[in-house]
């Protein structure tokens, strides 16, 4: 039978999500280690989560310094030995922290795993943090977000971000230049003997592996406790306090406006979020949303302009994020007033609808195409769903099932104006 290319395919959407599950092993230290075997490179990735984020730290920069100068001394090697080490057997190691998390992750080539994880064990376990490598890092560090701050994207973010959590809150701080100048390698050191051990840990093995992988995994970081963290508790803070309103941050001669409009939200295990993931997509979570053909393709104010349904341990947040010319501020804030309006008040055409099914279901899919993409989604799971892998399926029944009406109903619910933050930063006041 010969194939009619003049005649588009029939499109059907996935009917069930039955993605991968991660072998799980509490190992002998009493640390959980997941194990995906997915892929057929000789590549492997072994990510470490810590219950250790910002919201965690006693001064600002703590998190983020321990976690960043792990790899720049340990108490037998130099930051030029292990730097060395690493590329030598073509491994590649990062670290970081946001507010809830900080995060290990040696990417490495299968075969040389024992030599990754020698060095790996000791840069997660006897960092030193040297007093010439905090200097070089304070230092570049300053001038980095010198730089940010200079930038009214920057400004924008941290006001939004101050005014929807509370300036003092763990979700609503953020650190200055000065901070660098406060935060000394015994913070490091403290953060580190606190927070950063075994009991505090959760391990993600990904890729193509084998036994022989696991047991080495459990032999360097699962036979004995290391470190002195206790168990985090993370119910130990408060959702913070949500200050609707209008709030500029001047940047004198800025030739763009930063527009940030949104506000706090629920964390990810809330029934609600799996519908909100659709308002967001139709409204500024994709290319062909509403918020682009509008302020992007109409009107020509913006590069582009995207929506976001964040998620955080305890709450969550939605963002609609935006750069414009400083005469459109104006215009672009008022469209944006519009296009929540009409998510309001008028029901979405199914047309549209079924576009942003195909498009939320086709992503779904392309986000666990490869181990490591697996791997980041069951780690999401761990963070935010205490790994109910449920969760992307009710995701998928969301999509199927939601309606126009319910559409509406959410986002008189969830955006209505009086609950939401505006935020510019740019040379001239909006409001």
């Amino acid at each position: 039978m010969q194939l009619n290319r003049t005649i588009a395919p029939t499109i059907h959407l996935a009917e069930n999500f039955d993605i991968p599950r991660a072998k799980e092993f509490i190992m002998n230290n009493g640390t959980k280690l997941l194990v995906i075997n997915n892929g057929d490179v000789d590549v492997c990735r072994l990510d470490i989560i810590f219950e250790a984020g910002s919201k965690y730290q006693q001064k600002k920069l703590q998190a983020m310094g321990s976690m960043s100068l792990m790899t720049e001394g340990t108490k037998k090697f130099t930051s030029k030995q292990i730097s060395e080490h690493f590329d030598f057997w073509g491994s590649f190691v990062n670290t970081g922290a946001n507010k809830d998390f900080a995060r290990v992750t040696a990417t490495s080539l299968t075969k040389y795993l024992p030599q990754t994880l020698s060095m790996l064990e000791e840069v997660v376990m006897q960092p030193s943090y040297p007093d010439n490598e905090l200097k070089v890092w304070s230092r570049k560090g300053k001038q980095t977000l010198r730089i940010e701050m200079d930038k009214t994207s920057t400004l924008a973010r941290m006001e939004f971000f101050k005014q929807i959590f509370g300036e003092n809150h763990p979700y609503g701080m953020f650190a200055v230049p000065n901070d660098y100048d406060l935060v000394t390698n015994d913070d490091f050191k403290a953060f580190h003997a606190s927070q950063l051990g075994s009991t505090n840990a959760t391990i993600f093995l990904s890729g193509k592996i084998s036994n022989n992988e696991t047991d080495l995994v459990k032999n360097y970081f699962g036979e004995k406790v290391w470190g002195n963290a206790s168990k985090n508790i993370h119910s130990e803070i408060d959702k913070g306090t949500l200050n609707p309103g209008q709030f500029f941050v001047e940047k004198p001669n800025a030739v763009q406006s930063a527009v940030h409009v949104g506000r706090q939200l629920f964390p990810r295990n809330h029934p609600d979020y799996p519908e909100m993931m659709i308002v967001n997509t139709i409204l500024g979570g994709y290319f062909g949303s509403r918020l682009m053909k509008n302020i992007r393709e109409d009107k020509g104010y913006t590069y582009g302009i995207n929506s976001y349904v964040g998620s955080l341990y305890h709450s969550g947040f939605f963002i609609i994020f935006t750069e414009v010319g400083a005469k459109h501020t104006q215009n672009t804030l008022k469209e944006i007033r519009i296009e929540l309006q009409r998510l309001r008040e008028e029901p979405v055409t199914e047309e549209e609808l079924e576009h942003v099914r195909r498009y939320i279901i086709g992503d779904m899919l392309r986000s666990f195409n490869g181990p490591f993409a697996i791997a980041d989604n069951i780690l999401s799971l761990h963070n935010f769903n205490n790994m109910d892998y449920s969760f992307y399926q009710r995701v998928i029944d969301a999509v199927k099932n939601i309606n126009p009406q319910r559409i509406m109903e959410l986002s008189r619910k969830w955006l209505n104006p009086e609950s939401l933050v505006e935020c510019v930063s740019g040379s001239k006041n909006p409001f």
